[in-house]
């Protein structure tokens, strides 16, 4: 028998005699069990089984456990076949006993895995087995082969799809309440400041960076609303700021490679222009979008439409339906037809290649594509529409706005008003309305005056002129040049020239002042020596004992040169400053040579001067910016006057009693046939060398100035005055009071004749001047140059001044018939009051025609340098502005 059965056996009788309750059986088995411990089993290598179990190879392993399962299911069938014979175990002896027992424990556990798997195998028969996931979302899935355990199942995509649905709803909800509407950006909000002139109707020019002109939603014509809606937007009234179809149609367009979309409605359009600026992202759409959906909340839709329309660009550098349809048609929008609003709202999808002087095919087919939208959606009859015809358009313009002698008025406005605390980015986008003080009829005789000057004036001549109201100190015209894109310097406000003669007044207001009466007397012969200084006439002219009266009308020199020196230089400099003239004006000093007008001051500056004394001696700073109002019609700015007392009233009236010699008997008489009797005060002035020429004057109404100056080519130095029209010698008393006299008789046509008061007797009269005044020299501080080239106005024989030649009385000719005063004349020291009927046959007899033809229809403007002696002074510029305005206007040419 072999062991394996006798082991069965074995372990099936100690099975059998277990069952028994018999004591025996039980003590036998004890015994069979103790046996083994008494006679010990040799131990065996540590290891062995458990180091195979442990370390076998997987196959042995799974080889050993079919033999072992088989083993059991023999072992258990023997046991039962050979349980009665049980005893015979006992032959066994002890060593048999304890390997049955061993193997019979082997036997009982490979028997119980063997019917586990028996069951669990007949169960497989019957039912797939399911394998349990491995993670939450079973991907990869579980029990599927490659490639399908990659496939997400059903219940993936459906949760994926769901999660997505809510996540989307979760940042909508987060976008639209993060995003608000901000604040118009600066570029929807600019318009363009529109300047007037005086009468606040007639428009001067703009200022601008953004053309745009807002109009009210109910000042926009409906046509224009119509077509727009039509082609823009056809469900504009009944969607809520956003068109879902428009956007997916965008969507699949641009997915599809066409020409970008954005599927934007009008109300879109407007967030774009109006906040937001050009968007392209995706990102920024649904910003816009979202915006667009609380746009159309706040604001009702035709606020938007009106918005819409009032920010859109159009093409020709015009934003807004108001600026496009004075840009396409010169007409205000209100006063468009159905096709002219048609053809603006054809070229909003592209401005600059759409319009009809760029491409007129194109424009066609548009404008009847949005003439057929506005039939399909029922806002044109089909016959109205075949009744329209394509609309004519002005030709763009291209020119510059500053371009022309306007040029000058505005950039002074803008000039002033940046004085005044306004910036320029807001002059140029604040939409202001800003009514400037110049009058339209006073501007347009001051540049026909200008352009009446001969043809054979030369380019490099240039004229600067200023016309103001005494009583306000408002500037009521100008001329600045002839273009200020080409020449931007200003002849009026910034150009310098040298003052001469016409700085004679101040001295005469000075000495005024001082006590002296216009009738006091000095010495009016030439040559005559100071200490350190020589004085000419022109033409060496002897005048004897004149008056204050008679040396203002003929402007002698060397009588003013006393005076000066009487009341001294420093009071003539001081009594400048007072009326008005910057104390930094190039050339002012205290130097007794002043009073030849040595200083340069700019045109505006001395008519702001003479302005004091029309004015009664009442101080007025000059200004050209009477109000600026918002778009709102709320005031921005308005001028307020400031005005001063600087000289005396009864000194102003005197003052100007002297100077009406000038215009009636002096170098400017000339005015006494185109004033139509008006009585005019002034003074004529004509630099050393004819460098400049000048006429400053005024009525009761009006003071005009008049500059001329000649600069070199390259604007760094003045030349001597090219002559021209038939003039020999370029003098005050020529085209500068021509000029003058053209201004302003056509300007003051229709008003009223004003007279001048008379000569008033002053408080302070109690200095004469009848006998000869001591010659002591000026104080150190003021020491007279010493040449007689400081030429008053009447230079020297060399560089003679307003009317060089030596046959050609000084300025007033009437009063100084002829060149050299008769012996007479010099005897008699008060001279001036001599009847005028003489005076006028003596100026006719003495002064001999200045042109080169020998004709006398100008005698006055030939005499009127000479008797003025107004070439001799050296100075080419009197200035009449404050230190303020000088420094705005700018360096002498």
């Amino acid at each position: 028998m072999s062991d394996s059965r006798r082991s069965s056996r074995g372990s099936s009788d100690r099975s059998n005699r277990s069952k028994k309750p018999t004591g025996g059986g039980a003590r036998r088995a004890a015994g069979v069990r103790r046996a083994p411990s008494s006679s010990p089993k040799p131990a065996e290598p540590k290891g062995t089984s458990r180091t195979g179990r442990r370390a076998g190879d997987s196959a042995e392993s799974s080889s050993a456990a079919k033999r072992t399962t088989a083993a059991a299911g023999a072992a258990s069938t023997a046991g039962k076949s050979t349980g009665p014979k049980s005893a015979a175990s006992k032959n066994g002896g002890g060593a048999s006993s304890g390997g049955a027992s061993r193997t019979s424990v082997n036997a009982r556990h490979a028997g119980t895995a063997a019917t586990t798997g028996a069951a669990a195998a007949g169960a497989g028969k019957g039912r797939k087995k399911k394998v349990a996931a491995t993670n939450f979302l079973n991907y990869p899935r579980a029990g599927r082969k490659n490639p399908w355990r990659w496939f997400p199942s059903l219940r993936l995509i459906v949760g994926a799809m769901a999660l997505m649905v809510l996540a989307g709803l979760g940042f909508a909800v987060w976008l639209y309440n993060d995003t608000t509407v901000p604040e118009p950006s600066d570029f929807a909000l600019a318009q363009t400041s529109r300047v007037y002139y005086a009468d606040g109707k007639t428009e001067m020019g703009t200022f601008s960076e953004i053309n745009r002109t807002e109009l009210d939603a109910d000042e926009i014509p409906q046509n224009v609303k119509d077509a727009v809606v039509a082609s823009e937007d056809s469900t504009f009234y009944e969607n809520r700021g956003v068109s879902p179809r428009g956007v997916v149609r965008a969507l699949v367009n641009n997915l599809q490679g066409g020409a970008r979309q954005g599927g934007s409605t009008i109300t879109m359009q407007y967030v774009e222009r109006y906040y937001t600026g050009s968007e392209t992202s995706y990102v920024g759409k649904a910003k816009e979008a979202v915006m667009a959906l609380k746009i159309d909340q706040e604001l009702d839709k035709d606020e938007i439409l009106s918005r819409y329309l009032n920010t859109i660009y159009f093409g020709r550098g015009a934003y807004g339906v108001q600026e496009a349809s004075q840009a396409y048609f010169g007409k205000d929008a209100a006063d468009m037809t159905d096709a002219e609003a048609a053809l603006l709202v054809a070229v909003i999808p592209g401005p600059s290649s759409y319009d009809p002087a760029v491409n007129e095919k194109k424009a066609v087919e548009l404008w009847d594509r949005v003439i057929t939208r506005e039939v399909n959606v029922g806002e044109m009859s089909s016959e109205d529409a075949e009744a329209l015809e394509f609309p004519d358009t002005i030709k763009p313009k291209s020119e510059n706005s500053l371009a022309g002698d306007k040029g000058y008025l505005l950039d002074q406005v803008r000039t002033e008003l940046v004085a005044e605390g306004f910036t320029e980015d807001e002059i140029n986008t604040g939409g202001f309305t800003i009514v400037s003080t110049i009058d339209p009829g006073i501007q347009n005789n001051t540049t026909e005056a200008v352009k009446n000057l001969p043809e054979d004036r030369p380019e490099q001549n240039r004229v600067g002129t200023v016309t103001i109201d005494p009583s306000t100190g408002a500037i009521r015209g100008m001329y600045g040049g002839e273009d200020f894109v080409t020449q931007p310097r200003n002849d009026a406000t910034q150009s310098r020239m040298q003052a001469g003669s016409i700085f004679k007044t101040f001295t005469l207001i000075a000495a005024l002042e001082d006590g002296y009466p216009l009738d006091s007397q000095w010495d009016g012969n030439s040559p005559k020596s100071f200490p350190g200084w020589t004085v000419n006439n022109f033409g060496d002219t002897d005048y004897g004992r004149v008056s204050l009266r008679k040396a203002t009308a003929s402007s002698i020199n060397t009588a003013y040169a006393e005076a000066n020196l009487e009341v001294g230089p420093q009071r003539t400099m001081d009594t400048a400053i007072a009326l008005g003239l910057p104390e930094k004006t190039p050339g002012l000093s205290a130097d007794a040579s002043n009073v030849l007008g040595s200083a340069s001051p700019t045109v505006t500056e001395m008519g702001e001067v003479y302005a004091t004394i029309a004015a009664g001696g009442m101080h007025r700073d000059s200004y050209i910016v009477q109000d600026v109002t918002r778009p709102d019609g709320s005031s921005r700015y308005e001028h307020q006057v400031d005005e001063k007392r600087v000289i005396d009233e009864d000194v102003a009236i005197n003052a100007t009693v002297a100077l009406q010699g000038p215009p009636t008997t002096g170098s400017a008489r000339d005015l006494q046939g185109v004033m139509d009797g008006r009585q005019v005060a002034g003074k004529t002035g004509t630099s050393e060398s004819f460098r400049s020429a000048w006429f400053v004057g005024f009525t009761p109404q009006l003071v005009t100035a008049v500059g001329m100056f000649q600069p070199s080519e390259d604007g760094t130095t003045e030349e001597r005055l090219t002559p021209f029209g038939g003039e020999q010698n370029m003098t005050g008393g020529t085209f500068p009071t021509a000029i003058w006299g053209d201004i302003m008789s056509h300007s003051l046509e229709g008003q009223e004749m004003l007279e001048f008061p008379g000569e008033v007797t002053l408080d302070n009269e109690t200095r004469e001047r009848n006998a000869p005044p001591p010659t002591q020299a000026p104080p150190a501080t003021q020491a007279p140059e010493p040449t007689q080239e400081e030429p008053s106005e009447e230079p020297t024989e060399e560089e003679p001044t307003e009317e060089p030649t030596t046959e050609e009385p000084s300025e007033e000719p009437s009063e100084e018939p002829s060149e050299k005063p008769s012996d007479e004349e010099k005897d008699k020291s008060k001279d001036e009051e001599k009847d005028k009927s003489k005076e006028d046959s003596e100026t006719s007899k003495d002064e001999s025609p200045k042109k080169p033809d020998g004709s006398t229809d100008k005698p006055s403007k030939e005499p009127d340098d000479p008797k003025e002696s107004d070439k001799p002074e050296k100075s080419e510029k009197p200035s009449a502005k404050p230190e303020k305005d000088e420094a705005a206007e700018g360096d002498a040419t």
